[in-house]
């Protein structure tokens, strides 16, 4: 969605009038280009990650290299170049006028930019609780069996439901 609503040519336009690059007379790797940078700066600001989380992100996610324009996985900026990056931007004042103009960008389109959250969930199994119908028929109703000793209530979640599998219950379910 922020492809179609940011422009991040004009951004790091922009950035590089602000920050322009440091010279190459004293060699060294070409710098990566500015726009993608400045879309790894706001992944980075979107999930507030750390430079070393940002480099680990980018080698671990797809979505995020694609994201950032970048083709091969061996062409990931590390920690240090981010970090430069970001000092260069600070160093100009142009670090928050990036973040403000992306905003600016999303807000005439009708949306607002909030951090995005990272979650891993995985399904694994559990032990299959041997409940009888008229113990079920309680659970349903969202009690507990008198019955049960207070090892057994703790371990017993009646709000759990089954997870369905290909659009339906397992056997048992």
């Amino acid at each position: 969605m922020l492809e179609r609503h940011a422009d991040f040519a004009a951004l790091a336009a922009a950035v590089d009038q602000a920050a322009p690059r440091p010279s190459r007379e004293r060699g060294g790797r070409p710098p990566f280009p500015t726009e993608v940078m400045v879309r790894i700066l706001l992944i980075q600001q979107m999930f507030n990650l750390s430079d070393e989380q940002m480099e680990f992100q980018l080698l671990d996610r797809l979505s995020f290299q694609r994201f950032a324009g970048l083709r091969d996985a061996s062409q990931i900026p590390d920690r240090t170049t981010i970090w430069t990056f970001k000092e260069r931007l600070i160093q100009a004042g142009a670090s928050e006028s990036v973040f403000e103009a992306v905003n600016r960008q999303l807000a005439s389109h009708g949306y607002i930019a909030h951090g995005a959250q990272m979650i891993d969930a995985s399904i694994v199994p559990a032990p299959k609780q041997s409940i009888c119908k008229e113990e079920k028929e309680i659970m349903h109703e969202g009690a507990m069996p008198i019955e049960w000793k207070p090892a057994k209530r703790r371990q017993k979640d009646i709000e759990a439901r089954w997870t369905k599998w290909n659009g339906r219950l397992p056997p048992g379910g």
